[in-house]
């Protein structure tokens, strides 16, 4: 999983701005199988959306519970509580693009992430810190 978590913090530092399709990804991540669970339980038989939906259509009716790439609060929820971060958001020298950094540190290591926003910085830097912290 910590491969998978590093992967996708790659992807949100390489990110424009926020993503329904991060956000998704975020969630699958972190909280594995639970929007299949979802979207099972929503066209399972009896149930108003069975036979008239396939899998193809779970991301657009199993929305992830947080925006986590358009919201700093949505960000923090995943920093591992009662541990240390920081950001920081400023100008950068990379054409016209705005550059966010954020720092979470667990036990003196510290995990960075740089996006263009600081909800990007944030997320990366969490699941940079999730992945160390969890088994391979």
């Amino acid at each position: 999983m910590s491969r998978e978590l590093l992967e996708l913090a790659e992807r949100i530092e390489a990110a424009s701005g926020p993503s329904y399709v991060l956000d998704c990804d975020i969630w699958d991540a972190i909280y594995p199988g639970e929007r299949d669970e979802r979207f099972a339980k929503l066209t399972a038989k009896g149930e108003p959306y069975h036979g008239r939906l396939g899998p193809a259509d779970k991301d657009g009716y199993i929305k992830p519970l947080r925006a986590f790439t358009a919201s700093i609060d949505s960000a923090l929820s995943l920093v591992p509580e009662g541990i240390s971060w920081r950001l920081d958001f400023a100008r950068a020298q990379h054409g016209q693009h705005a550059i966010g950094s954020a720092f979470v540190i667990i036990d003196g290591q510290r995990y960075h992430g740089d996006a263009a926003t600081p909800a990007l910085a944030l997320c990366a830097a969490s699941l940079r810190a999730q992945a160390a912290r969890s088994p391979e």
